[in-house]
């Protein structure tokens, strides 16, 4: 045989394990007193991540009748912006922390910066890190879209589950 020509193995056969997918955990169902938390307040869903899930998956379900992604885009709206806040928070934390590490008076670390640290310091004091506000008007009105409209449905849903 020449190097041009590649000698080629027969392919295994996939083994049965290989063939057997895993199948997918089953969410236990919530129990009363969580669909009586998230049907207290919008407030009491949003927070609690099993809570996000579950409603999430209701709108899934409404979707399911209609145009993909009509109801879902609320709910994922409101939650890339409370990671954008939690991740805006790390960074604050973090550029406090540099300051206090570099350029606070008297820091271990202390760094010349000609006069600027005085005025860092005072902003991050006084403002923190600006634009963590940023999305909080749009995400306000989508939480109360969400409130006046869907999670009444899904309050409305829970009540039947618990026979209420």
């Amino acid at each position: 045989m020449s190097s041009t020509e590649k000698a080629e193995k027969p392919k295994p056969e996939n083994s049965k394990a290989e063939k057997e997918k895993p199948k997918p955990e089953k969410k236990k169902a919530p129990t009363k007193v969580q669909l009586e938390k998230w049907s207290s307040s919008i407030n009491a869903l949003l927070s609690d991540p099993d809570g996000v899930e579950a409603f999430r998956a209701f709108l899934l379900e409404m979707e399911s009748e209609g145009e993909e992604g009509e109801f879902t885009k609320y709910i994922d709206f409101y939650l890339e912006c409370e990671k954008y806040k939690a991740r805006f928070k790390e960074l604050e934390d973090t550029a406090k922390q540099i300051f206090e590490d570099y350029l606070a008076v008297g820091a271990d670390k202390e760094v010349g910066t000609g006069g600027k640290s005085v005025e860092i310091g005072d902003k991050l004091e006084e403002k923190g890190l600006e634009g963590v506000t940023l999305f909080d008007e749009p995400q306000k009105k989508v939480k109360q879209k969400l409130a006046d409209g869907l999670y009444i449905n899904f309050c409305l849903d829970i009540k039947k589950r618990l026979k209420l």
